[in-house]
Formats: structure tokens, sequence, C-alpha cells
């Protein structure tokens, strides 16, 4: 009897540990996502500078900023059956180089074909930092947790999100903002390091067990015999591509308002300097790392996916509905609307687990991939589509050489925003509850 306990303690002491190097590889997946949310937002508080370095208008400097977008979402499904196939540590740390090897070409283009390209290879790059997370989080975690798993990563992000803000803006103000993305560059050098050194693909046979019970596989997992069968498993299920598109529509507010376009608009609307609006726009990316991780409990509470993920999109379209129609609000009501718009604007993730939970094991990053490829659509579409409506409403103005816009004129392009919330709403009804 009391060898029993002893052993029984043993276990329990083994599972902890082993539960705790769970949690160090996936934070080196986290820290290289974190990363690339910042240099995903970057052009935010560069848009003055970028504009008047390259001679360019809105809607070009959502292009240019887009060319992220186009190749991040182009490799989400290749992307995720790689990670798949080849597994995490590899693809995360060559990912790692890539985006540092991109924003080093940006930061010393001389011309918007190059700091194109060079925003193109951030993306390629930037594409595997969900996924790893994605992944590892399914390897190295029971079942249950994937959704923790998620709004936890998705919750890091934003800090990195957050540091695209006033520490990127005070940085591109005393520095420049080619000496600013060099320094950003070997920041990605070290994590790729650190990621080859801790990530590992295949956690202890006792850890993968218990893993791969919690998921229903009774077998070992092994890759898929062939790259294209995750694939098709995904896209044949058309629950998929609802769930994507609420997904697509989800993540409008921030590839058309926070990452591009947000620092803009008050600085014009509220007459703030750049370090000061790059600051209360982050106010956003902080309600969504706080949002993130807590609606996985109300939809365990709930016990439901889909009215989570309903009251989520309601309450983002009420709130930002306010900030773009009601102007001149106090700026403490500006910052405490944009924060809990991204308490909100979090219960979106929780799409990931639902797709997730279509689809097999073996197939979790590519489904995850899709889902990821969906949403980043949004910044392909609508960052030069923002920029589209900015040109197509101006009235004339400039300001320092460069089109400046109106408070009404970016009210009339942020409309696009809000009707994307507004088909979300109507996409979560035919989605089956799968909680």
């Amino acid at each position: 009897m009391v060898s029993s306990s002893l052993k029984s303690k043993k276990s329990l002491k083994t599972d902890e540990l082993n539960f705790s190097k769970s949690w160090l590889i996936w934070g080196c997946a986290a820290l290289f996502y974190c990363y690339q949310f910042m240099l995903r937002g970057s052009p935010n508080v560069m848009a003055d500078d970028l504009m008047l370095a390259f001679q360019v208008d809105a809607c070009s400097l959502g292009i240019l900023s887009g060319c992220y977008y186009n190749t991040y979402s182009a490799l989400q499904v290749p992307g995720g059956t790689l990670m798949d196939f080849f597994k995490p540590r590899r693809v995360l740390t060559f990912a790692a180089i890539v985006c540092s090897l991109g924003t080093l070409l940006f930061s010393m283009a001389d011309s918007i074909y190059i700091a194109a390209f060079g925003r193109a290879l951030i993306g390629v790059g930037s594409a595997m930092g969900f996924l790893s997370c994605l992944k590892l989080g399914t390897l190295w975690f029971p079942s249950h947790k994937l959704p923790l798993i998620i709004g936890l990563t998705v919750a890091l992000g934003t800090v990195g999100g957050v540091s695209a803000g006033y520490p990127l803006a005070w940085l591109v103000e005393a520095y420049g903002w080619r000496q600013a993305m060099w320094f950003v560059a070997f920041v990605g050098f070290a994590l790729a390091a650190l990621g080859w050194s801790i990530v590992r693909d295949t956690p202890p046979d006792a850890l993968e067990k218990e893993i791969l019970k919690s998921h229903g596989d009774k077998e070992a997992h092994l890759p898929q015999s062939g790259l294209l069968t995750s694939i098709l498993e995904v896209i044949r299920k058309p629950q998929s591509w609802l769930i994507a598109a609420y997904g697509g529509l989800m993540y409008v507010p921030l590839s058309g308002f926070t990452d591009l376009w947000g620092t803009p608009y008050l600085m014009t609307a509220y007459n703030l300097d750049k370090p000061t609006a790059a600051t209360i726009n982050s106010a956003m990316l902080v309600g969504l790392g706080l949002g993130s991780p807590l609606f996985p409990f109300l939809c365990n509470f709930l016990k439901a996916y889909k009215s989570t993920v309903f009251i989520s999109t309601f309450g983002s379209l009420l709130l930002l509905s306010a900030i773009f129609y009601i102007p001149g609000m106090p700026l403490w009501l500006l910052v405490g609307c944009l924060f809990l718009t991204g308490v909100f604007l979090g219960g979106q993730f929780l799409a990931f687990s639902m797709t997730c939970s279509l689809n097999p094991l073996s197939a979790s990053a590519t489904a995850g991939g899709f889902h990821n490829m969906m949403c980043m659509l949004s910044g392909v579409i609508f960052m030069p589509f923002i920029g589209w409506l900015l040109d197509y409403a101006w009235q004339g103005g400039f300001s320092n050489g460069v089109r400046a816009y109106s408070i009404a004129e970016y009210t009339f392009a942020f409309s696009s925003i809000i009707l994307s919330l507004v088909i979300s709403c109507l996409v979560i009804i035919p989605i089956k509850e799968k909680y």
C-alpha cells in the first residue's frame, strides 16, 4: 500500500516535470510568434515615414504593408503540412532566419519594390509563427488544454503587437525607421538560435501516450504518408470553410485598423503625436492579450463554442461602432473602448479550437494553417482596400508632402470594418456546435 502510494507520487512528480518542459518548449515558439506580431504591425508607426521615403499614397502603402499578408496567407496551408511532415524544430528555426533576413532587406530598401520584397520575406518567415505554437501545443499538451494554449499564444503575441506601439515608435523617432528595423532584425537571429537549442519535436514516451490518448489516438503519432493527404482532409469539410470565413471577417479590425491605419487615424482625430497615438492604439492589443485566454474559460462555463464566439463578435461590433461614429470622445473613454474591443476580439481565436476539433491530430497544423490563411487574407484584402477608400474619399489635403485624410474620410473607410463584423455575426448561424 505504501509502495503503491510512493509510486503514485513519483509518477505525479514526473508528469509535472514533463509539463514544465512542455511549457518551456511552447514558450520558445510563442516568443517567435510575439516577434513576428511586432513586425506585422510595424508599418503602423512608420506610415508617414514610409509614404515620404517611397513617395506613395495610402493605397500603395496598403499594398506594401499587405505584401506581408500575401506570402503569410499563401504559406499557411503548405506551411502547416510541412510542419506536420518535417516537425516544428527545423521549420521554426529556418522561419526565424528568413524573417530576420527580410527585415534587414526592408531596412535597406531604396525603392518600394525592394521594400515590398522584404515585407514578403518577413511574411514567409512569420507564416510559421502561430503554426509552430499550435503544433507544439498539440504534441506536448493534452487536447483539453488546447484552447488555453491558443489563448496564451495570442496573449503573448499581443506583447509583440504592443511593442510595435510606443517602444517601436520611440525607436523610429530616435534613430529613424531604417535603423530601428535593423536593430529588430538581429532579435530574430537570436530567437532562431534559442529555438534550435531548446525546442524538441517529441515528448517522452509516457507523456506522448497520454497526449495521444486525450486526442483519441491509440497508436503512435506518425506523419501523413503524403503531403496532400492532410490538406484534403481539411478542405473537404464545409464546416472548415464556414469557421474560416468567420475567422477572416473577425480579423479585419486587427489587420485593417490596429496593424496599419489606427495610429494615423488617432493622430488626426485627436491631434496626438505619433508615440502617444501608437500607445493608445496598442490598448486594443492589450485587451486582446487579456481576452484571448479569458474566452476559453467562458466557453467552458457555457459549454458551447457558438454562443461564446457570438458574444465576442457582437461586443466587438458595438464598441468599434462607438469608436468610429462618436468622434471626439474623452481620451480615457477612447482607451477604455479600444481595450474592451480587444477583449471581445480575443474570443475569435476559439475558432482555431473549433477547426482542430473537426480534424485528426496528424493534420492539426494543416487545419490551423488553413484557418490562419483565411484570417490573414483579411490583411491582403483590407489593408489596400481601406487605403483605396481613403484615396477615393480624399478631398485634396496635404501634410509634410504626403496626403492628409480627414476624420470623415477615415470614418467612411472604416465602415468596411463594421460591415465585416455584421457579416461575421451571420456566418456563425450555420456553423455546427462541436464543443
